[in-house]
């Protein structure tokens, strides 16, 4: 990358995000929480934030869509997701003063890997994303890993939509129209956004109106080409190792969740489940926080992967093409934008046949030329973030319009590359080899760290 693309800012930024790595890497997950909450980005004098708590009612309608919607997967998932043992789902408004009541709403999901982030520590991107679309923006803080594993997350989400789409007398706001919500993350909480909405079509509740994704975190394998590329080392702050988060020191915590290890490892032995899988998920030793390398296909855990990614409302997918899910990106918005020609990987699709979701989702795919993993959300107002910004809040407008998004080929994607000088052009085809990566949802060969109980 050359050192004049950004500004010196960005790159001191980068940096210093990359040592953090190193630094956080002995810590506990707690603890590396907690620092993460102690940076909050100030809260402007035209931004209003109101935290609030959600009845559990709506946890518990969602863990029934769940419970019957994952019944094939149950083999495979620790149970611990069905307990509501955390002080109960919380999340926070964040509203413009005085700008009118739209309706409109962006549901957001924080990124950090499924076990860091919080919606207070998302504020320098869900201030920017209410004042410029002109919306208001909740914000959820669903549960972790390594306490709460796949799918307490997606529990958590769905249930904040059943809140927006039927809240309480004491809510304060009235029935939202799922046409008037857009699904929004960013990392682990973009992959989160579609999973959701992949769940919400699958049992037929109506869908949000469209999806705003800041480099989505899709591929849980890790298997395609760009997260391994040595030349990303420089370009990224994400690691390029499968386990990339040690539990760290010792606690009751860590020892009860590799207790919980265990305990599913040895369920999935005794009931050799029948689940989407390859076998590169079982020649290693578990690799995720999040779920069981057995769950790693399963379309809510790796979106990527899944049988269709059709049917689904208009996407608007961001990723700079410095950071490590470049590839998993690029492939998950043209295997959505034509799902019968992109049935890969074949393990995955081999149904595709008897699939009901064959229809084209609309897919706007952005390219930002050398720019890292979620540098949208970085505490810097560089040239290509405010173009990032206020492209995704064009687009959130124009989905809360009705405005049309159909091409003018009749093609259901739209590819452009972005320079940092903020120069647009249609995407090189260099960037499209990855659609015919011949290791799509394998495993790279990579050596893992197994945490042991203290």
């Amino acid at each position: 990358m050359s050192q004049s693309s950004f500004s010196p800012q960005y790159y001191e930024l980068l940096e210093q995000i990359q040592k953090s790595r190193v630094y956080f890497k002995d810590m506990s997950i707690d603890e590396v929480k907690k620092q993460m909450d102690s940076n909050l980005a100030p809260i402007p004098d035209n931004i209003i934030i109101n935290e609030v708590k959600l009845d559990e009612k709506y946890r518990m309608k969602s863990k029934e869509y769940l419970v019957d919607g994952l019944k094939i997967y149950e083999d495979v998932i620790d149970e611990k997701w069905k307990d509501f043992d955390d002080g109960g789902l919380c999340g926070e408004w964040v509203k413009v003063k005085d700008m009118k009541h739209t309706g409109r709403v962006v549901l957001y999901m924080f990124g950090g890997g499924y076990y860091m982030g919080s919606a207070k520590s998302s504020r320098h991107l869900t201030q920017k994303i209410a004042e410029n679309a002109q919306c208001s923006v909740f914000a959820i803080n669903y549960r972790l890993s390594p306490q709460y594993q796949f799918p307490a997350p997606l529990c958590d989400a769905l249930a904040a939509y059943l809140y927006l789409t039927d809240p309480g007398p004491d809510a304060g706001f009235k029935p939202i129209n799922p046409k008037k919500i857009i699904f929004a993350g960013s990392s682990a909480g973009g992959g989160l956004a579609i999973a959701t909405a992949l769940f919400i079509r699958d049992v037929g509740l109506p869908l949000p109106a469209g999806l705003v994704l800041w480099s989505p975190w899709v591929d849980l394998t890790s298997s395609m080409a760009s997260f391994v590329k040595p030349e990303m080392d420089k370009t990224d702050f994400v690691s390029g190792e499968l386990n990339s988060r040690k539990l760290g020191s010792p606690s009751p915590m860590t020892n009860e969740y590799l207790n919980r290890v265990k305990i599913l490892s040895e369920k999935i032995k005794q009931k050799k489940p029948n689940v989407v899988s390859h076998p590169s998920f079982t020649k290693i030793p578990r690799f995720r926080l999040y779920c069981a390398n057995e769950a790693l296909a399963i379309p809510y855990v790796s979106p990527m992967l899944a049988e269709s990614l059709g049917n689904l409302p208009p996407i608007l997918c961001q990723v700079g093409s410095g950071e490590r899910f470049l590839d998993s990106n690029i492939l998950f918005s043209f295997k959505a934008s034509d799902p019968s020609k992109f049935q890969l990987p074949k393990y995955a699709t081999m149904n595709f046949a008897n699939s009901p979701f064959k229809k084209p989702t609309k897919v706007t795919l952005e390219v930002y030329e050398e720019a890292c993993h979620c540098f949208q959300s970085l505490p810097i107002d560089e040239k290509i973030s405010q173009f990032s910004i206020k492209s995704s809040c064009e687009f959130i407008k124009n989905i809360f319009n009705e405005n049309t998004l159909d091409k003018a080929d009749g093609r259901f994607i739209d590819t452009i590359i972005i320079n940092p000088n903020c120069e647009v052009r249609e995407l090189d085809t260099k960037f499209l080899e990855c659609l015919s990566w011949e290791n799509i949802g394998v495993v790279p060969d990579l050596e893992v760290e197994i945490d042991q109980v203290e």
